[in-house]
Parts: C-alpha cells; sequence; structure tokens
C-alpha cells in the first residue's frame, strides 16, 4: 500500500518528533498530565439499595433522547436493525451482570496462562483508534459496592464498544478496563477504505452511548460515561511480544499510534479528535463537520519542522428511519 504523502512530503516516520520538539516549537505543548479529582482513598457513602438489588429489580429501560439534526452521513449499517441488535447485546449483559457481581470471592491463586509461541510482525497502513474513558480514575472505587459499580460499567460500556469494534472489523489490541486500542483496515488498499470503518465505528460509538447506554445508566444511579477517541492513519508494524511460558501479546509499533493516542489529549471532556491524514481521507459531508483544534497534535514534520494538525469530528448520528 503506497503512502499517503508524495514524495516531496513524505515524513520520516521512523524519526516523526514528538513532544520533545515543543522545545523548539514553544507553542507545542509537552505531554497533559491525567489529572485525578479525588483521592485514591476518597469514597462516597454506601447506597442503601445495594448495586446488585437495582441490577436485578428494575427492567431494561432506555431512551433515544432528543432527535439531533438530519445527519450528513450515515454508516449504511447503521440502522434499526443494527440498533435492535445493540439493545439485544445490552440486555443480554444485563440479564447476567447481577449474578456476575453477586458470585465474586476472594482470589487465591492466578489464573492459568496461555502459553503462545511468539510469532513475527507484518507492516500494514492502518486507521489506529484509542478510546479512553473520562475521569475514570476519580470515581469512588473503594469500597465494596463502589467496586462493583464500576465494574457494572466496564462490563457494559467496554463491552459494547469491543463489540461495535467487532462490527466494523477491526482488532483491538488491549482492553485496559477504562479505555481500548484497535486498528482497521488490515485488507483495504485506499487510505479511504482504511479510515471509513475506524471513523464510523467513532461516531456509532458516541450515539450508542448517548442514547441506549445512558438511559441504562441514569436508571440504575450510575454515571453515565463520557469518553474521548483519538484516530489516526499511517504505517505500522503488528507484532507477537512476550515472554516464552507467559502469555504473549499483538502490538501496534509505530508513531501512528502514540499520535492517535496523544490526539486524545486535545479533547480532555469527551469527543472525537483525528489526525490530519484521517480528515484527508473523509466524505465531504463528514470533513466539513471538522474544526481544528486549538493547539497542534503535538508532533512535527522532520522535513520542515511544520507541525501536524489535529481536527475534533464533530459529526453526529440522528436515530435511523429504518
Amino acid at each position: 500500500m503506497g503512502s499517503m504523502f508524495d514524495n516531496d512530503f513524505k515524513p520520516d516516520y521512523g524519526n516523526l518528533l514528538g513532544f520533545a520538539a515543543a522545545q523548539q516549537k514553544p507553542n507545542l505543548p509537552g505531554l497533559l498530565p491525567r489529572s485525578s479529582k479525588a483521592s485514591p482513598l476518597a469514597h462516597s457513602p454506601a447506597p442503601s439499595t445495594s448495586l446488585v438489588e437495582m441490577l436485578a429489580g428494575l427492567s431494561p429501560s432506555f431512551g433515544t433522547g432528543p432527535l439531533l439534526p438530519p445527519p450528513l452521513g450515515r454508516p449504511p449499517k447503521f440502522n434499526k436493525s443494527y440498533l435492535e441488535k445493540v439493545i439485544d447485546r445490552r440486555d443480554r449483559r444485563a440479564a447476567v451482570l447481577a449474578d456476575r457481581l453477586a458470585d465474586i470471592t476472594d482470589g487465591r491463586v492466578m489464573p492459568d496462562r496461555d502459553e503462545i509461541t511468539i510469532g513475527g510482525a507484518r507492516r500494514f497502513d492502518l486507521a489506529i483508534l484509542f478510546l479512553d474513558i473520562c475521569g475514570f480514575s476519580g470515581r469512588p472505587n473503594w469500597l465494596e459496592g463502589e467496586q462493583k459499580t464500576v465494574l457494572a460499567v466496564m462490563n457494559m460500556f467496554m463491552a459494547e464498544m469491543l463489540s461495535i469494534v467487532h462490527d466494523f472489523n477491526g482488532t483491538y489490541e488491549k482492553n485496559t478496563g477504562d479505555g481500548l486500542m484497535a486498528y482497521f483496515g488490515e485488507n483495504e488498499k485506499s487510505v479511504e477504505a482504511v479510515v471509513k470503518p475506524a471513523v464510523e465505528a467513532a461516531v456509532i460509538m458516541h450515539y450508542v452511548n448517548d442514547h441506549l447506554l445512558t438511559p441504562w445508566f441514569q436508571a440504575r444511579g450510575i454515571p453515565p460515561v463520557a469518553f474521548r477517541i483519538g484516530i489516526d492513519y499511517g504505517p505500522v508494524m503488528i507484532a507477537r511480544v512476550g515472554i516464552h511460558g507467559e502469555k504473549s501479546s499483538r502490538v501496534a509499533v509505530g508513531t501512528v499510534a502514540n499520535i492517535a493516542n496523544k490526539l486524545m489529549n486535545r479533547i480532555p471532556d469527551g469527543g472525537i479528535c483525528i489526525g490530519d491524514e484521517v480528515r484527508k481521507a473523509l466524505p465531504h459531508n463528514w470533513a466539513s463537520t471538522c474544526t481544528q483544534c486549538s493547539e497542534y497534535s503535538g508532533f512535527v514534520y522532520v522535513r520542515d519542522r511544520s507541525p501536524y494538525i489535529a481536527w475534533k469530528l464533530n459529526h453526529r448520528l440522528s436515530e435511523p428511519l429504518a
């Protein structure tokens, strides 16, 4: 797959400067520390009704919320049938969640690890997507009831986000509990075809969270989830790393993955932030909804030290008619 740059403007991705270059360009900020709004020991009073009782006693409820303006573009699979599938997945998870939380016991031994042979690596031009729950570390998480509430959020929200990745033929590399990393387009031949499933998955993630998961959380007294997504496109190496006899893992190696991760710093309160190469590959009606971030991505091109621009993708979906 060819590069998205011509020879005169191709960045040296192997030496693309990161945040250290901010010393040469004062307007490019360094890494932003992830803030914590509460002490690790802080907690809120335990609710009078346990989460398990709420999960078992309340029937699944959801709403569509207010309708947004007519869509500028809609993924073909985003229809009533698709949302019914999402609702079914949500309700099936909810049906077993109470039992799973009630059956938690003290652990004494580590679970067995899979013994996987460490393999090689392959190069791709991919779209890399990072997702992070905003303020997750600030949620009360000290008492048992608080930990079960956090576990409920992880089971309902993260499980659905991973399902959406799968729906759009993405491969998730890691699930950190409050975030995930996935990549898209390994079998595609054009930049547009690689980028398309990643951005479609991102906007559907926000729709599903706003209209299907948030009402479910609110009905059970659980604060809704705000999250941010960073997406960039370019060359990466997919490899398997680890220790013989231990569980190995698949990892994406390349500056593009670093950029996608750092783009989330530009939207601390949630949303979708994309790199300039992703914006160039969007259809016009989606690209026209992008606004340039007030700060650059934090990366510059080696050739001329010009900044790599970050964009906020404001495109959102309305309820499908069929």
